[in-house]
């Protein structure tokens, strides 16, 4: 069966107004489905159940399915990549393309940036992390003519995953957050997680794209050097373009900005923690790179409230609890201990397996443990397999969150504010039922 070209597809795609579908539990009709296959599944198995269920179109690899609407593809997953590139090229000039990469704070720095944008224009972002090479292609494919600013969230969790998704579209101005301990598992080293991210810096270049960047990470303030004028940030360097004095980190941060050596005064935001400092400094740095009225960005990021599981407060009865279950590594679980051990009165610290650190993993829980005990938290409890390993001989390491609820249902907490961390796999969140309770 011939392969239909991408010209072609594109144009069935229009019809359905760019209404994309992926999944048969939901709305399929007069959608344009796509069969996407990953490691543990086959979208194309579905190809007769989108036909069923009345797509306009259907995506697919499976030759076994008969009907004028079936458009067939050797490979779906890169069709749908590569629909997203001539996509990108249709609308640039039109749209505004932002790209963030980083190993931590990505899709916080997202939220704000489109707190920013969305005030004053037409803007789109990535949906949630969908950050990977699905996701990006679907997040590029949602802008349209009338989208100002597009906001790309740029993952990666092995090598020329980030090559791949930078190549998809051409940024007018992006940053990497910062480089940390992510996905060692698939890394191995911070140096080639460096090398991956350093990729985007790379597309810019490629792209003569304008760049912000955070000369406080080592690892971009020497990559950095390949930019000409770069919009510079530092919590810790006046000389930055853009300078943040942190006067209190938790439970709100509070800080004065300063920009090329003038003080714009002092400002508190919803957020807590220096690491978060960072994220509202590229969300700000990239509305100066656009010449916005910075007074307005200042109070979008200010009013900005976080939510799923992300540099959440919580207020329960007798508890104050910071919740940050989303995701874990090494880089964001020490920066957010040494923030929460800022804070007055009593603490207790709940920490979940960091995970896909491969060979590494028991050496990072162990470190992060000791770290925890050179803060002197009030109270520590491990919970998850990979702590259980490093630190079995603590009395307060859990298998599970369900295992950790039921000794704490005859040992309640007494400290009153609350660190919870952990990766998404392990499922933090599910200890608030410990502080709703009381």
């Amino acid at each position: 069966m011939k392969t239909a070209s991408i010209e072609f597809i594109y144009e069935k795609l229009h019809e359905t107004g760019f209404n994309i579908c992926t999944d048969t539990r939901k709305t399929v009709n007069d959608t344009f489905f796509v069969c996407l296959s990953g490691d543990v599944f086959d979208g194309n198995q579905f190809a007769n159940k989108a036909r069923e269920l009345n797509a306009k179109y259907i995506l697919t690899n499976n030759s076994s399915v008969l009907s004028d609407r079936v458009i067939f593809v050797e490979n779906p997953n890169e069709t749908l990549a590569q629909l997203a590139k001539f996509h990108a090229r249709k609308i640039k000039g039109r749209t505004q393309f932002i790209s963030i990469g980083g190993s931590n704070g990505k899709t916080t720095t997202k939220e704000l940036l489109t707190a920013i944008f969305q005030e004053q224009f037409s803007t789109k972002a990535t949906i949630g992390n969908l950050n990977n090479h699905i996701g990006v292609p679907l997040t590029l494919l949602s802008f349209d003519d009338t989208t100002d600013y597009g906001i790309v969230e740029l993952g990666t969790n092995h090598p020329g995953e980030m090559a791949f998704l930078c190549d998809l579209f051409e940024p007018d101005a992006g940053l990497i957050t910062n480089i940390g301990k992510e996905h060692l598992e698939g890394f191995g080293t911070i140096e080639s997680v460096a090398k991956e991210e350093s990729q985007l810096y790379l597309q810019l270049l490629r792209s003569n794209g304008k760049v912000a960047i955070n000369i406080d990470d080592p690892w971009l303030n020497s990559m950095s050097k390949r930019f000409e004028t770069p919009f510079t940030y530092s919590c810790e360097n006046a000389t930055a373009s853009l300078f943040a004095n942190v006067i209190e980190e938790m439970p709100y941060l509070k800080f004065e900005l300063i920009e090329n050596g003038n003080s714009l005064g002092q400002f508190q935001s919803k957020l807590g923690g220096k690491f978060n400092i960072y994220n509202i400094l590229a969300a700000l740095s990239i509305s100066r790179i656009f010449e916005l009225d910075l007074k307005k960005s200042i109070a979008a990021v200010c009013s900005y409230e976080p939510k799923n599981n992300r540099s959440q407060w919580l207020q329960f009865e007798k508890y104050l609890v910071f919740l940050d279950a989303y995701n874990a590594n090494p880089s964001s679980v020490q920066a957010g201990l040494n923030s929460f051990a800022t804070m007055q009165g009593s603490k207790a610290v709940f920490l979940g397996d960091m995970l896909e650190l491969g060979e590494s993993s028991t050496l990072e829980h162990a470190q992060i443990f000791e770290l925890a005990k050179s803060l002197n938290f009030d109270e520590i409890y491990l919970v998850g397999k990979e702590y259980k390993t490093a630190c079995g001989h603590f009395p307060y390491s859990f298998e599970s969150v369900d295992s950790l609820l039921a000794w704490l249902d005859t040992h309640p907490v007494q400290s009153k504010n609350i660190f919870i961390k952990g990766s998404r796999g392990i499922a933090m969140e599910k200890s608030l039922e410990h502080f709703s309770l009381k």
